[in-house]
């Protein structure tokens, strides 16, 4: 069985790292997969500056796929990854067969996470950011336990491995594809909501544009429920065009 080469983009507060268990799973049964590491954030942190937007991380995903020259490219993005592979769809969505939205941000052209999260975020995001010490950057603004159910060692040993998060990427609106030929496929994670992505998860499962999954897994079905994310990964790196 031949895969399509997979580019996991991670979500906020992340790094590459986030999908190592995922990851190894996919290339056991044969994918090419890519996990790059947005700038600013975990072995990357030191690069964030107050020109570390959206189409910086963008860029970050472009410049993966033109250097290893990918082609029919499943492209999944968890959580805030939702916005940049949006992006990254505008830039690129020639070489894109799949666009997965893992648990993810959904937006339309020209919003950013602030426009979808509302002014209340904006604002608090702005204040953890001074309060953090930095204005550049937002301390993570779920705990492990909100998005995984862990408690004790094992939400700690993650938690550990966060790093705040670049504030301008939050403001910085993002390009959408005019049209898309990549099919589009919405990944719901209903235990434990965060409240967060339920519109995307409804306008998914009621269009006909959109294929539509649920996992009974809470927000980080990644790191939770790593044979279920990659066996459905797998699924469609080896589903035929239609």
């Amino acid at each position: 069985m031949t895969l399509r080469p997979c580019v996991l983009v991670h979500g906020g507060w992340h790094g590459g790292w986030h999908w190592e268990d995922v990851a190894a799973r996919l290339r056991a049964a044969g994918a090419d997969v890519y996990t790059p590491t947005l700038t600013g954030l975990a072995e990357r942190a030191g690069e964030a500056s107050e020109h570390t937007g959206m189409s910086a991380h963008v860029a970050d995903v472009v410049r993966v796929i033109d250097e290893h020259d990918l082609h029919d490219i499943v492209l999944v993005g968890h959580s805030y990854g939702g916005m940049v592979i949006t992006g990254v769809a505008a830039e690129r969505g020639e070489r894109v067969a799949e666009l997965v939205y893992l648990d993810a941000f959904v937006p339309e052209a020209g919003q950013s996470v602030g426009d979808l999260l509302g002014p209340d975020f904006v604002e608090s995001a702005r204040a953890a950011a001074a309060a953090s010490g930095s204005p550049l950057l937002i301390p993570p603004m779920f705990t492990v336990e909100d998005t995984t159910g862990w408690s004790g060692p094992r939400a700690a040993a993650v938690a550990e491995r966060l790093t705040a998060h670049p504030i301008g990427t939050m403001e910085e609106p993002v390009r959408a594809p005019a049209e898309l030929s990549a099919r589009r496929s919405f990944v719901y994670c209903n235990a434990r909501p965060l409240g967060i992505v339920e519109p995307y998860a409804l306008r998914a499962r009621n269009s006909p544009d959109w294929d539509y999954y649920e996992l009974a897994s809470p927000h980080d079905a990644v790191r939770v429920m790593p044979a279920a994310v990659a066996g459905l990964i797998e699924s469609l790196a080896s589903r035929s065009a239609e």
